[in-house]
């Protein structure tokens, strides 16, 4: 009784391993489960736990993570060999034992004829990454099951501001649920925090729309948490320089899956972005791009201080003062 859990979805990946633990009745108060990883244990080592019966249960359960082996990483001289060590033991394992092979990336080599060979004597479980309208769904379900109800405009934005990732969806989705039992856009406004990458963009919005005022106060609250302006610099230009190939791509007649996919956005928070577009114009864009590379240049060189360097942007961003040029 071998499996093979891999992907990149790890909070899938987390229940099918955890429903083998409940089928076979593992828990860890009975200590019939061990976890090894391969770059810090010898496969020798593994093998001689995996023939080892387990004490007082039916069933005990082997966890191998970090199988670097079967992947497209360079074997070291040391190294060869662990996984022909594992094959031999498939060849008369213990039934006694549940081993799974855990690795939560999708960079297996095909090609080895070791993996080919596993693919033979067990079963490969795969997890991929879920897309926009899978992830919607899910979550909408999740929340369902906790006896809870959500806006369709509330669930786009509480999706805009979280990673394309259903653990930490999950488990922001329990803290939600236990804040309210009707979800709103203020719900979520209140319960979500921002993220860094939230801000900065807010900021951006206050540059472009000029709104001196805001953005100072949304770049000394910032200043307040600690943020470096040069590392703030880079993701203000970040951001406009989104905006532009988002605007750029909605020209040229792309939709949203597409420019989500050729940018590696999160397509709900697509949705904001692209009507933040409307609303400027490529030559501000690029203008403001090289006023912040410059500032970048001169706050590295000392010739501008970094905090009243990125101020006086801000400033002359709003039209409140001359750019030298």
């Amino acid at each position: 009784m071998n499996y093979v859990i891999y992907g990149e979805e790890k909070y899938l990946m987390e229940q099918k391993l955890n429903a083998l633990k409940k089928q076979y009745h593992i828990v860890e108060e009975d200590m019939n489960i061990n976890t090894y990883w391969c770059h810090e244990t010898a496969m020798s080592e593994i093998i001689e736990d995996a023939l080892t019966p387990p004490f007082l249960t039916e069933y005990k359960m082997i966890v191998i993570k970090n199988p670097y082996f079967l992947t497209t990483q360079k074997v070291k001289e040391a190294q060869k060999g662990e996984g022909e060590m594992l094959l031999k033991y498939l060849e008369q394992d213990n039934p006694s034992t549940i081993l799974i092979v855990y690795h939560d990336q999708k960079n297996f080599d095909e090609r080895k004829k070791l993996v080919k060979e596993l693919r033979k004597k067990i079963k490969f479980t795969s997890y991929d990454k879920l897309d926009h309208f899978q992830i919607f769904k899910s979550t909408h379900q999740a929340i369902k099951a906790r006896g809870c109800t959500i806006d369709d405009d509330a669930l786009e934005l509480f999706l805009a501001k979280m990673p394309n990732n259903l653990l930490e969806i999950s488990q922001e989705v329990n803290k939600i649920c236990l804040y309210s039992k009707h979800i709103t856009k203020d719900v979520v406004e209140v319960m979500v925090p921002k993220k860094i990458e939230d801000n900065v963009f807010e900021l951006t919005g206050a540059i472009l729309n000029k709104e001196t005022g805001k953005s100072i106060q949304i770049y000394k609250d910032l200043m307040m948490n600690k943020e470096e302006p040069i590392k703030l610099i880079v993701m203000i230009a970040n951001s406009l320089r989104l905006l532009y190939q988002v605007k750029l791509l909605d020209r040229k007649g792309y939709n949203d899956m597409e420019i989500a996919k050729m940018l590696s956005l999160n397509p709900h928070r697509l949705k904001y972005i692209r009507k933040d577009t409307k609303n400027y114009e490529f030559n501000e864009l690029l203008m403001l791009i090289d006023h912040l590379s410059q500032l970048d240049v001169d706050i590295k060189t000392g010739k501008v201080d970094k905090f009243k360097g990125t101020e006086l942007f801000l400033i002359k961003a709003g039209g409140e003062g001359k750019w030298n040029h």
